[in-house]
């Protein structure tokens, strides 16, 4: 769901982009005056894991595919605000080192991806846990979050795409909706699952019981995901090469104006060394895509480490 550059107006990209680099900026202040000890460690390690199931593409239907998203995951073990952090790392590597969704289209991006995706995805949690109190409520709460985080966040797209006059506004968002109503299975399922764990080794990390029913450390957690986010990575030579539901809908389904996006500039050229998650140079390409998912990982998890580094050490008092 990653916009490129030339399917979003000027006007439409300049007014996506304030919006979302304000809430980015709230969401930096927020972090460092609020964030649970807890979960500095695990807001790094949770981002570097989201960028790597993200490289992980599945088929939905014939001729496209979909991935994770995570903002619902993120919003939900680290609170909104957090989230939104998170999100916005994996989204701003993903543009400036992988071509993975455009520079001048990455405000919209955060806006979709990294704002409303886990501010919906939270609400839709927290009202479910509240209305059926347990793990079960939990479970269900993680799945229909993530579900609505993909939805609305493809609707957001398509409202963006009618706005700007690159697509028909109604038939963008019947196209959006449908497909992304599949990809938020897989995204719903994903999110559950990592949501069981937690509560079967930590639950208090979502926000179940107190501390004192911990059953594994947060250092196990910690590397438990981080194993994951390795193993995602190193097995992304697998992911689905088909288009994702964006591309589909836009390009084959013919519902977008492809001439908009063929002649739109783009600011870093080719992409870079590590265009299109492989590394230059590297021949053989599950390599290449194994190692370049390595290095973005580790740039995202550094980058939200920073964050939480700075957060623990503020400057003196002068």
């Amino acid at each position: 769901m990653h916009i490129p550059e030339g399917m979003l107006s000027v006007p439409v990209t300049a007014v996506a982009a304030v919006v979302a680099f304000t809430t980015v900026a709230y969401a930096v202040s927020w972090v460092r005056r609020h964030l649970d000890e807890r979960k500095v460690v695990l807001m790094a390690v949770l981002g570097a894991l989201i960028f790597a199931l993200q490289m992980l593409n599945f088929p939905i239907q014939a001729g496209t595919s979909g991935h994770f998203a995570g903002g619902a995951l993120a919003a939900i073990l680290l609170g909104p605000w957090p989230a939104v952090l998170v999100m916005t790392a994996v989204l701003g590597v993903q543009a400036f080192l992988f071509a993975d969704g455009g520079i001048i289209a990455l405000g919209a991006n955060i806006l979709n991806l990294g704002i409303i995706a886990p501010l919906i995805g939270y609400v839709a949690y927290r009202a479910a846990c509240r209305l059926f109190p347990g793990r079960g409520g939990r479970l269900a709460g993680a799945f229909l979050g993530a579900w609505l985080s993909v939805l609305l966040a493809a609707l957001a797209v398509a409202a963006e795409l009618g706005l700007s006059g690159t697509a028909h506004p109604e038939l963008a968002a019947i196209a959006m909706g449908g497909t992304h109503a599949l990809i938020g299975l897989g995204e719903g399922f994903i999110t559950s699952a990592l949501v069981a764990y937690l509560l079967a080794v930590r639950p208090d990390l979502v926000g179940e019981a107190s501390p004192q029913t911990r059953r594994s450390s947060l250092r196990g957690v910690t590397l438990t995901l981080a194993t994951i986010a390795l193993l995602a990575a190193s097995l992304s030579f697998l992911a689905s090469s088909a288009p994702d539901g964006l591309e589909w809908i836009y390009f084959e389904r013919g519902i977008g104006d492809a001439q908009s996006v063929a002649q739109a500039p783009q600011l870093l050229g080719e992409g870079g060394p590590l265009a299109d998650y492989q590394v230059a140079g590297v021949a053989n390409e599950a390599l290449g895509s194994a190692l370049a998912g390595l290095v973005g990982l580790t740039i995202v998890g550094g980058l939200l480490a920073l964050v939480a580094w700075r957060r623990r050490n503020p400057p003196a008092p002068t």
